[in-house]
């Protein structure tokens, strides 16, 4: 491998010959694999010690039990065997044997060490740590990094951003040396991307595309580490912007719109996701990364406000930011979702006004305010529908709309504001724990109506497939997601954007 983080493919297939199918696949696009023992059958065991010379790349033995995280449910005596099956070979020959084993910090067998030493395997010795909270991460890791021989590996399970974020600082802090860090799940997921500032020997990725499911929580496709997020181009010059929301945001295809761009415009940059439970926790993680620009969603837009140094006009008015920046005196924000709802919504009703049209808005958060703002400036009438009312009435107020509650009881009044009819909630969106919902399921569309869903993922949600199928002309928020993305490049490059957003 490179000096630079390598990709192993994680293989979790029932036999030795679907693992190779598998890897054939992505040949080119990885360094190395992990074969992992835990998921193969049983009959497979005789075949396993076979598979390095196959596979023709560093392969890695793992046997993960499942309170490790794994598939493994048997003793340890019988984990012995297959570990034993898997590492000796007739030949003292590195093509031929595994060149790694990973090996739990509370698994220590002599005679497996030995056999190790004597055909040329490299143990990666590993710990998971499921609830790190105020762990030690410093004693734990002088365990794990004990044998200055072995490779030590943590995987640290991130169960909000406070925790990513420590696991973030303590790992830049590290001294140099071969190492494998890991944050898992949701919002460990930026490890993945960000494995050579953690200075991490590799990432693990699974065979997504293929229709394998992640070997562990947040891993994601080899394809998309290279053709997303450019891994093999990154280095510690690399300037990092970042993505900051809720949980949704790893299903966000902003990634590929600011990533491609930046490699079009020859800048070397990479945008990745940035889950946080809040807004202090995403602060605190973007300064320890020293992410330059962001973009900011739900549910976030509108309590970033207090954090910043300084705010644009657009983003005071409407009371709602999605585009910070770093300054020498602090960060700067912007609001572009104005710009670029405008543009896609003149686009879709192919007029440049709303004059003489009557909307309705459903949804009351950061980007409802600045839907609101672009229908009062381009003429239009507006209702505002929210389960809280209190939201939709401060927003309403600021532009002479009406407002009410979202239950049937206002169907008339929706009704009488039916030429254009606006989610601006995550309603429907993939990733959210309503994915299958629809945000106005008590009321009936007529197909006169023009419906806009501000979710781009799934292309059509619940809300507008409902709309289409009664002839309603219907759109959902990708033209604006790349239209805001291009002037947020030009925020953060303070030059043009380049074609590739709104190809």
């Amino acid at each position: 491998m490179s000096s630079n983080p390598g990709i192993c493919l994680c293989l979790t297939g029932r036999s030795i010959e679907e693992d190779l199918r598998i890897l054939d696949l992505y040949r080119g696009q990885v360094d190395l694999v992990e074969v992992r023992a835990d998921y193969l059958a049983a009959e497979e065991m005789p075949h396993l010690r076979s598979f390095p010379e196959r596979a023709g790349l560093p392969s890695i033995l793992t046997v993960r039990r499942k309170c490790d995280g794994g598939c493994f449910e048997g003793g340890e005596g019988v984990r012995l065997v297959m570990l034993a099956k898997g590492l000796t070979h007739a030949r003292a020959d590195s093509v031929a044997n595994f060149a790694y084993v990973d090996l739990e910090s509370d698994f220590h067998v002599p005679a497996i060490e030995e056999v190790c030493r004597i055909f040329g395997t490299r143990i990666i010795r590993s710990t998971h740590v499921f609830s790190p909270g105020s762990k030690d991460l410093n004693a734990i890791w002088a365990t794990v990094a004990a044998d200055q021989n072995e490779i030590p590996k943590l995987v640290i399970t991130c169960d909000g951003s406070e925790d990513f974020a420590k696991f973030l600082q303590w790992s830049i802090s590290l001294p140099p040396g071969d190492r494998i860090l890991i944050g898992t799940g949701v919002y460990g997921f930026p490890t993945r991307i960000l494995a050579h500032k953690i200075g991490s020997l590799f990432v693990y990725a699974s065979a997504l595309g293929a229709g394998y499911a992640a070997a562990a929580p947040g891993q994601i496709d080899p394809e998309q580490l290279i053709d997303v997020y450019h891994f093999r181009a990154l280095s510690h010059d690399t300037i990092i912007y970042a993505l900051g929301g809720g949980q949704a945001v790893i299903s966000s295809r902003a990634p590929e719109l600011h990533n491609a761009a930046f490699a079009a415009a020859g800048i070397d940059a990479v945008y990745l996701p940035l889950p946080s439970t809040d807004i202090d926790s995403f602060l605190a993680a973007a300064e320890i990364a020293g992410v330059q620009g962001a973009s900011i969603t739900v549910p976030h837009k509108e309590a970033i406000l207090n954090r910043l140094h300084s705010i644009s006009e657009e983003a005071l008015s409407v009371g709602a930011c999605n585009t910070i920046i770093r300054t020498d005196q602090g960060w700067h924000g912007h609001n572009t979702d104005t710009t670029g709802f405008a543009r896609d919504l003149t686009h879709f009703l192919r007029r440049d006004d709303l004059v003489g049209l009557k909307v309705t808005i459903v949804g009351a958060g950061g980007v409802a305010r600045a839907v609101a703002s672009v229908i009062a400036r381009l003429g239009g009438k507006g209702l505002i529908i929210n389960r809280t009312l209190s939201r939709a009435r401060n927003i309403a107020r600021k532009y002479g709309f009406q407002w009410a509650s979202n239950d049937e009881r206002v169907n008339d009044l929706v009704m009488e504001h039916s030429d254009l009819i606006i989610n601006a909630t995550s309603v429907g969106m993939e990733g959210d724990a309503e994915s299958d919902r629809d945000p106005l399921d008590w009321y009936e569309f007529s197909g006169h109506e023009a419906v806009y869903d501000l979710i781009y993922r799934p292309d059509k949600t619940p809300f507008l497939l409902r709309a289409y199928s009664v002839g309603c002309r219907i759109s959902n928020g990708m033209g604006m997601l790349r239209y805001q993305a291009a002037e947020q490049f030009r925020i953060w490059m303070g030059r043009e954007p380049p074609s590739t957003y709104l190809n």
